[in-house]
């Protein structure tokens, strides 16, 4: 429901180098594996896509090896289910009210705002750190 340039460049930016895991729906909407970033999709029927990890289960995370950030980038089930194991959040707030059934879950009981990382007319981009 919005094209945000800026907010994609500050994502790219700070993204690159690491792990995004994203439900099939979230990306199929981006159409391609992200360049410079391993990518998990999660979904209960795997595929075969060239440049993608498939995952069945995000507990299949806790067995992983990395020094890389992993980033959790939608959709809202996978926000649901992966929020008790974050220790801090990056969101994008767009200030703008479009309509639509998927929404980020509540948060603020757990996390602390910690900084306003940039805001612009269109939206801010927040960090938040568990309480």
């Amino acid at each position: 429901p919005w094209h945000l340039p800026e907010d994609f460049k500050w994502f790219k930016k700070t993204t690159m180098g690491g792990i995004l895991v994203m439900g099939r729906k979230t990306y199929d909407s981006i159409g391609r594996p992200l360049p410079g970033r391993e990518t998990f999709v999660l979904s209960r029927t795997p595929r075969e896509i060239k440049g993608v990890t498939s995952l069945t289960d995000l507990g299949m995370l806790a067995h992983l090896e990395t020094d890389k950030t992993i980033w959790i980038a939608g959709g809202a089930e996978i926000y649901r289910q992966m929020l008790p194991q974050c220790s801090e959040l990056i969101l994008t707030r767009v200030h703008r009210s479009p309509e639509g059934d998927a929404f980020f879950p509540e948060f603020e009981d757990q996390f602390e705002l910690s900084e306003v990382i940039q805001t612009t007319e269109d939206f801010t981009i927040e960090r938040w750190l568990t309480k």
